[in-house]
């Protein structure tokens, strides 16, 4: 089993710890894998994950596509609330220039 399969797991595990979760969703920034995305995407937008858990998730995505070199448009569209609010926040300290992509006012 690969690290990062490991780092799924407890991501959707409920019975885990939201400090367990919130540092597997942190260390899954590591990884460009299609699962990952999909998975930080999935914990990001479920009704039940805490808001820190979601934070840390549009953290990692964030993360993932500046290493890509590459905004991906349509799973930023796809993000809310605090998932979303990290996501721009990495972006913007980190690729000032992908600021145009993001729905907010400039």
């Amino acid at each position: 089993m690969e690290k990062w399969e490991k780092l799924i797991e407890i991501l959707l595990d409920e019975s885990a710890s939201d400090a367990e979760r919130d540092d597997a969703a942190m260390d899954l920034s590591e990884y460009n894998h299609k699962n990952v995305i999909k998975t930080l995407m999935i914990t990001a937008k479920h009704d039940k994950t805490d808001n820190i858990i979601k934070a840390s998730c549009g953290e990692s995505l964030a993360m993932i596509f500046i290493q890509n070199d590459r905004f991906e448009k349509e799973f930023y569209n796809y993000l809310r609330g605090t998932a979303k609010t990290e996501f721009e926040s990495n972006i913007i300290s980190k690729r000032n220039d992908w600021k145009k992509y993001l729905d907010i006012e400039t």
